[in-house]
């Protein structure tokens, strides 16, 4: 370090290329002073690098893991055609008819439950029920069960709800159940009397409002069966 007359020169004058000093004026002298970087300097410098190096690493991970899921993926081929594979030999040849629901394995058929209190739902949930049925695909036989409470009778939502449960012509033959829980208060008391008419291996719960994906259900079946899981969350 040292004082020079002039900014160029204290340029200059700075050691290894300037690399670890600065230039600063100092007014009461008159003069433009090389300064050398102390311990805290060097201890934020330290902190900066160690910062860059995590997120390199972070970002080179995540590249990682996404390249290898997406090369998994063209190895395996679509999850929504992997689950209507049989079970138990999701690693085994396609199905002859992938794009039929009805051709499912053996084993997989699923009951859908939705849940419903009445009269605040009963401007939606003829729609939700048209959609399950006709819309999401399913691994093998799809059964809805609505299962609902209500404080008083509602004879024209209630009589509407049990017309398409007297329906014979849901897509795939599937088939609707309507069950009213009189000592209901409550949504889990609606499941729980609704899981215990429920003879399928598999149960998927619906809200009164949920219009899920068409192909969620083979999804979520397919991450259910491959991992080995006793349940899985999703839309």
């Amino acid at each position: 370090s040292g004082c020079f007359s002039s900014e160029t020169e204290a340029a200059e004058g700075r050691p290894l290329w300037g690399w670890f000093s600065w230039v600063e004026e100092e007014e009461e002298v008159g003069a433009f002073c090389v300064k050398q970087y102390g311990v805290f300097h060097w201890f934020f410098a330290a902190v900066q690098c160690l910062v860059a190096v995590l997120a390199t690493m972070t970002a080179c991970l995540v590249l990682f893991v996404f390249v290898r899921r997406r090369l998994a993926r063209c190895a395996r081929g679509s999850d929504a055609a992997r689950v209507l594979r049989p079970v138990g030999q999701l690693g085994g040849a396609r199905c002859a008819d992938p794009l039929r629901a009805d051709v499912g394995p053996a084993g997989a058929d699923v009951t859908a439950v939705i849940p419903c209190y009445l009269p605040n739902e009963q401007d939606i949930i003829g729609e939700t029920i048209a959609w399950i049925m006709s819309r999401v695909r399913s691994p093998g036989r799809l059964d809805l069960v609505v299962v609902y409470n209500t404080p008083r009778d509602l004879p024209d939502i209630e009589g509407r709800l049990h017309e398409l449960s007297a329906r014979e012509d849901w897509p795939d033959q599937r088939r609707l159940r309507v069950l009213r829980v009189a000592e209901s208060t409550s949504k889990a008391a609606n499941l729980n009397a609704a899981l215990r008419c429920v003879k399928d291996p598999y149960v998927v719960i619906y809200d009164a409002d949920h219009h899920p994906d068409p192909q969620s259900l083979l999804l979520l079946f397919e991450q259910l069966v491959r991992l080995d899981q006793d349940c899985v969350q999703g839309s």
